[in-house]
């Protein structure tokens, strides 16, 4: 059973603004998100898979997620919503703040497109 909500004009206009801001921050990061497959040595050798997503810091291949995506891994493969689908080597990671980057390899003649990353204590 579906049930109506009646909502204030107000309240409407709110959500179509906040609708309209949500979208067009997806379309800008868009290009500077990527999902993560990641490759991880077991004990016996044997190889499994994680995934996870990363976003894009420097126009020449390196993104940041988190330390638990690539914990106890040495890389594996990244792909961009325009298809691309690039190896990456772990950089580095924090377990205390759960950050870690990572580098692609062989980006090739086309750099990345970096996420505009704001201050947080201007939200203030």
């Amino acid at each position: 059973m579906t049930v109506a909500v009646e909502r204030e004009p107000d309240e409407v206009a709110a959500l179509d603004v906040y609708s309209s801001v949500v979208t067009s921050v997806a379309q800008r990061l868009l290009p500077s998100v990527s999902s993560l497959r990641v490759t991880v040595r077991v004990p016996g050798g044997r190889r499994t898979s994680g995934s996870g997503s990363a976003v894009v810091l420097t126009a020449d291949g390196y993104l940041v997620t988190s330390a638990h995506v690539v914990e106890r891994s040495q890389g594996g493969v990244v792909t961009f919503g325009d298809g691309r689908s690039l190896d990456f080597e772990v950089v580095g990671a924090d377990t205390l703040s759960d950050l870690a980057v990572i580098r692609v390899q062989r980006l090739g003649e086309r750099s990345l497109e970096p996420a505009e990353l704001g201050d947080a204590d201007a939200l203030l």
